[in-house]
């Protein structure tokens, strides 16, 4: 193995590394065994699925506040969807219902801002209330139990292992993923050179839906129950993509974001686990996970800057 290629190997699961030392450490018997280390693995593809969408929207330098609502949407859609024409093909109808909605609703945010000409978080937090609107106008989302074994192993390891692939082919290897990284390096040079800034934004929404799709077609499977959010409460979805997104960009040094997204996501869901399983307070696991994400966001942007200066 190259040197070089094993150093950065090591540098990436260090942090993981180290917060499943310092919880199994305080926690050997509840933390330290092989089936909770299987069900993290499996627990962090969820919100990693998401954290690849925002992707191709961040790094355009844009936000998207409204991709909880739209994963409890597009759920309920391909839920009600499925029930209506059957389940003999269920699995199907759900997967392209939750996909279509997500594609759709980010269609709408992309056109949003395209007209609208104001900033992406704005536009999107009104468009957030509009799909918790009419989630609620929907009601609950209840999938039979028979159509939720993708909430379950191997299939939703399957499912994101394949939505894995497919992020990091489309972020590193496609035209549209190196305009996108054209863009969020420095959008006035990328439309000298020629790059249709705003196609490439819509582009970089749509993409987003995809994955947001996938993410909503796990989310239903998981519980079986999807229920509306009210109050812009959809919003405490964002934050574990957002924070798995920000450790990715720590990492970009030594992995490329879309791996160092997942090793985000892992570590999240170890920080939470190994709270949880020593007892501390919701208020606590709050306070913590918070200045959890401040130190990562700080983090993220100091290389950010560096990358910028060099």
């Amino acid at each position: 193995m190259n040197k070089g290629l094993g150093k950065k190997i090591l540098t990436v699961l260090i942090l993981p590394c180290a917060v499943y030392a310092i919880f199994y450490a305080l926690q050997p018997k509840r933390f330290g065994n092989l089936q909770t280390l299987y069900i993290m693995f499996q627990q962090a593809f969820l919100p990693s699925i998401s954290a690849w969408g925002l992707c191709f929207v961040m790094t355009l330098g844009l936000y998207d506040l409204s991709i909880g609502a739209i994963i409890i949407l597009s759920a309920i859609v391909g839920t009600n969807l499925t029930l209506f024409i059957g389940t003999g093909f269920g699995y199907i109808w759900l997967f392209f219902g939750c996909l279509a909605t997500a594609v759709i609703l980010e269609l709408i945010n992309a056109t949003g801002y395209n007209l609208l000409k104001i900033p992406s978080m704005i536009v999107t937090i009104g468009l957030m209330i509009l799909y918790e609107t009419a989630a609620n106008f929907m009601g609950n989302a209840v999938l039979p139990y028979e159509l939720s074994i993708f909430g379950r192993a191997p299939y939703n390891i399957i499912v994101g292992i394949i939505s894995l692939i497919i992020a990091y082919f489309l972020y590193n290897r496609t035209q549209i993923g190196m305009q996108i990284k054209a863009i969020g390096g420095s959008e006035i040079i990328a439309r000298n050179a020629g790059v249709n800034v705003g196609r490439v934004k819509m582009y970089g929404f749509l993409l987003c839906g995809v994955f947001l799709g996938i993410a909503s077609f796990l989310s239903v499977s998981y519980g079986g129950l999807i229920i509306p959010s009210t109050r812009m409460s959809s919003i405490l979805r964002l934050f574990p993509p957002l924070m798995g997104y920000f450790i990715g960009i720590a990492l970009k040094k030594v992995c490329n974001i879309i791996i160092g997204v997942f090793i985000g996501e892992v570590v999240i869901i170890m920080v939470v686990t190994g709270m949880v399983t020593m007892g501390v307070p919701t208020t606590y696991q709050q306070m913590i996970t918070g200045l959890f994400l401040l130190t990562v966001v700080g983090i993220a942007i100091k290389a950010k800057k560096d990358e910028v200066v060099k």
